[in-house]
């Protein structure tokens, strides 16, 4: 494989396929630096109260297969990603602890502070419920469909908005500094697939090749 100083591999979080994806990912790359697009608190989070959500989402599931109701399983497991370790940050730290490689988290805690600290109404017994009992596509098969429009035919779904402005501006300047510290490394920055499109050219300097982890056609 050629050398790539800077590789950008748009990943969809909680996707079932994803820890296979990003693990054969990294074995193609060989990065000498992961940064991830999560931050800090997102995975103290996790770790400190993710099981006792998973165990409020399970004790419901339960409940309503007791009464004898349908239960969306897509959607139970949807659920249960969300509170996840986020497989990113799992594969990613196995590839690192292997290889001697450092894995970096590059994203703003603010904006995980302010998403997390209302999962306690997002994860209302009454709203697992209704999510359990309701027939909506899971957002992660949302999540995929969208992808898919915009990279294989260039629709575009979902809007970059000033929020991820501000996240890939932190970001970008962060993995900036990190290039002064591990001169001639090749980076490999794994981020939810929207974030490619980056619109205001954040990523521009680094020279960046996008890879959308979907792709089996790419080629390096």
């Amino acid at each position: 494989m050629a050398e790539k100083a800077f590789v950008m591999l748009g990943v969809i979080h909680r996707d079932e396929e994803g820890p296979a994806l990003l693990k054969s990912w990294l074995d193609r790359i060989r990065p000498d630096v992961v940064t991830l697009e999560l931050s800090r608190y997102g995975v103290r989070f996790r770790r400190e109260r993710g099981e006792e959500y998973k165990r409020r989402i399970d004790r419901i599931a339960e409940r309503l297969r007791e009464k004898g109701e349908l239960c969306n399983k897509e959607n139970l497991v949807s659920l249960r990603l969300y509170m996840d370790m986020p497989y990113e940050y799992d594969v990613a730290s196995r590839f690192g602890a292997e290889h001697e490689v450092p894995v970096y988290l590059m994203d703003m805690d603010f904006f995980s502070y302010v998403k997390l600290r209302a999962v306690d109404d997002l994860l209302s017994e009454e709203n697992i419920e209704n999510a359990l009992t309701g027939a909506d596509r899971p957002i992660v098969n949302q999540e995929k469909t969208m992808a898919r429009l915009y990279f294989e035919k260039g629709i575009k779904t979902s809007s970059y908005d000033r929020e991820m402005y501000i996240r890939d501006r932190y970001m970008s300047a962060k993995i900036k500094d990190l290039m002064r510290h591990h001169r001639d490394g090749r980076f490999l920055h794994v981020c939810g697939w929207q974030h490619l499109q980056d619109p205001v050219n954040l990523y521009g300097p680094f020279n960046p090749t996008k890879v959308f982890f979907h792709d089996k056609a790419f080629c390096f």
